[in-house]
């Protein structure tokens, strides 16, 4: 694992959350691949959707991010040639998700393919779809 990747995912580890916090898709859209896939559990719910889908969600609960407020963490790292599977725990409209994001190395980097979440209620924050 080169420190070079590492320090590549970690970068889009950070543009990925931000963006999703922002309402960013410029940001969105250059953290992942066009055909990208989100599926997951939320409130014992089943939620699937596409990057437009997931886009127009972000962009509806947009609320400017504080940079030094960020709460996420980069939980593992597990790569493997020009795959990669990174595991992220992050705090998003009022719920605790954890994140399991495939990471495909193409000619423009590191992007993200698909995402597989489980959400947790916090008990506090605005709680959102």
């Amino acid at each position: 694992m080169s420190q070079s990747d590492l320090a590549a995912i970690a970068d889009l580890a950070r543009r990925y959350y931000l963006g999703m916090v922002e309402g960013d898709e410029a940001l969105l859209r250059g953290a992942f691949t066009p055909q990208a896939r989100f599926q997951g559990m939320r409130d014992g719910q089943e939620v699937q959707r596409g990057l437009d889908e997931f886009v127009a969600m972000t962009k509806a609960s947009a609320v400017p991010a504080d940079p030094g407020g960020l709460d996420y963490e980069v939980v593992a790292i597990d790569l493997s040639g020009p795959v990669a599977v990174l595991k992220l725990s992050d705090l998003y409209l009022g719920r605790r998700y954890t994140d399991y994001l495939t990471l495909i190395r193409g000619a423009d980097g590191w992007r993200i393919a698909n995402k597989a979440f489980h959400a947790m209620e916090t008990g506090h924050g605005r709680l959102e779809d």
